[in-house]
């Protein structure tokens, strides 16, 4: 290896600046909240949105105000023949792609023994089928240009921990992880780094109706949570695996709610030590 060689984000001392990423689903939550981070560390960003356009412009306003360019495309990345655009759009307002970031994704309520293909596919499409392939165009744009750039999924705990109510998201999410993985050892030959950040329970419109059920469980014992998180730990985390010296692991990002834990509280009633 030569000493002067461009080692991209697998640099001991990497920057943001002249760095130009797309994060999909970036006008709210998770998505909004690395958009900005990534342009506070000197990047510019291409917003994603499907629906709110007004929250989109918000975050545009945001990354501006910190010097930084942000454009605004309004996408379903569902729909796999937008990809081109959305890659496209990005290339054409900054010149080049060099970080794609996996966030877009979407859950719905339903039993298992009562979810309908219709269900099941939706979530899917979005959270599986989209990422994945997106992941391939942008890395074929990078390859083909010699781009030395990163990828980062957003997944979650529901990957590992199974809910019979959401099935359909945690099957998603789960063969996300193994997207990332594959990508991970396919793009190391050409110094493009792929990592993943499993969130916990965070404060978005996504898992807000959960945290009151997760508070009751670590207050039993049953798991250990230091307190819900929030968009920017998950945007923070997302910088940390960008940085990291490695590639196609996932980073944590759930405060304790992964590490393995049974210490009911109700046992501190028990005197089981006295003769």
């Amino acid at each position: 290896m030569q000493r002067n060689m461009d080692l991209g984000f697998f640099s001991t001392d990497i920057s943001f600046e002249n760095s130009a990423a797309i994060v999909t689903g970036s006008s709210r939550g998770i998505g909004r909240a690395i958009a900005i981070e990534l342009a506070r560390q000197g990047a510019d960003v291409l917003i994603n949105y499907n629906q709110n356009k007004d929250a989109a412009e918000e975050v545009q306003s945001e990354i501006e105000a910190l010097g930084r360019k942000g454009v605004i495309i309004q996408t379903d990345i569902s729909n796999i023949d937008a990809h081109e655009q959305l890659l496209q759009t990005a290339h054409k307002a900054f010149g080049k792609v060099n970080i794609l970031i996996n966030n877009a994704g979407i859950t719905r309520i339903a039993d298992i023994l009562e979810e309908s293909p219709d269900q099941f596919d939706l979530l899917i499409n979005t959270n599986l089928k989209a990422p994945h392939f997106l992941t391939q165009r942008v890395a074929n744009y990078m390859v083909e240009n010699e781009i030395r750039g990163c990828i980062i999924y957003t997944l979650s705990i529901s990957d590992s921990m199974a809910s019979d109510n959401r099935t359909a998201y945690c099957i998603s999410k789960a063969g996300l992880e193994m997207s990332m993985r594959a990508y991970a050892g396919r793009l190391a030959s050409h110094w493009i780094k792929v990592n993943g950040i499993a969130a916990g329970v965070i404060d978005t419109d996504l898992s807000r109706v959960r945290i009151p059920d997760y508070e009751e469980a670590a207050e039993k014992g049953y798991i250990f949570m230091v307190r819900p998180g929030t968009p920017e730990d998950v945007a923070h985390a997302t910088i940390a695996a960008m940085r990291l010296y490695d590639t196609g692991v996932v980073l944590p990002a759930s405060g304790g709610v992964m590490t393995p834990l049974l210490n009911l509280r109700s046992m501190s009633e028990l005197n089981m030590n006295k003769s």
